[in-house]
């Protein structure tokens, strides 16, 4: 067996898992993983990925080699069976997208909650889970007495940091009155003293752009 083509060989093996998961790295909101977890993850999603495939191609994998000549048996012909290789790249993308999106709206909780059963939620933390389940109209007791009202439309989805960003924002007097921000918005930061994030239902006086998304900033 040649090194060069038992090393690809390999590689090609490994590759579509390791895909698959850097994928789910970026886009998925969850608990940090360590280094071990990512690449038991990885090999995890390059067996299912070829569980997947190898029924469909004569449980071959994409590529292999054979001899040309019995005489020279260390002279090998490399085959790569390109169209196994396509329908892999396809699959390891669409399925780290599928597996992130499965992660952020924690559909394994939210089904097995329907029966009646309760697992640990894979959100990062009750912070995210909050503004998750809930983003809408707000208000921020702030240390010092201040309070900020506005639309929730970025929170911070990283452990132990607890950052927000209102927009049509107004800050609110100890009368009740409010003093709207002259600007889009407001960007609370883990340095503003955040003690209290109240959710209301929507306050008339403050009026909402319905075409601006709510969404988290990574």
């Amino acid at each position: 067996m040649p090194d060069k083509a038992e090393a690809l060989g390999i590689l090609l093996v490994l590759l579509p898992g390791f895909v698959s998961a850097y994928i789910v790295q970026m886009l998925a909101v969850r608990r940090k993983q360590s280094e071990l977890d990512k690449v038991v993850e990885a090999l995890i999603f390059s067996l299912f990925l070829y569980l997947c495939t190898l029924p469909f191609f004569g449980y071959s994998l994409p590529l292999s080699w054979r001899v040309l000549d019995a005489s020279h048996p260390d002279i090998f012909q490399v085959v790569v069976q390109w169209p196994h290789l396509a329908i892999l790249a396809v699959l390891s993308l669409f399925f780290g997208i599928a597996y992130a999106t499965y992660v952020n709206y924690d559909l394994l909780a939210r089904i097995l909650f329907k029966f009646g059963s309760r697992i640990r939620s894979s959100r990062v933390n009750i912070w995210n889970e909050a503004f998750e389940e809930l983003k809408g109209f707000v208000q921020v007791d702030l240390s010092g007495g201040r309070r900020v009202i506005g639309w929730v439309r970025n929170f911070s989805d990283e452990e132990n940091v607890y950052e927000l960003f209102l927009e049509d924002a107004a800050w609110v007097d100890e009368k009740g009155d409010q003093q709207p921000i002259n600007g889009p918005g407001i960007l609370l930061t883990k340095d503003s003293g955040i003690e209290f994030v109240t959710f209301l239902y929507e306050d008339e006086t403050v009026e909402k752009d319905e075409n601006a998304p709510a969404g988290t900033d990574s």
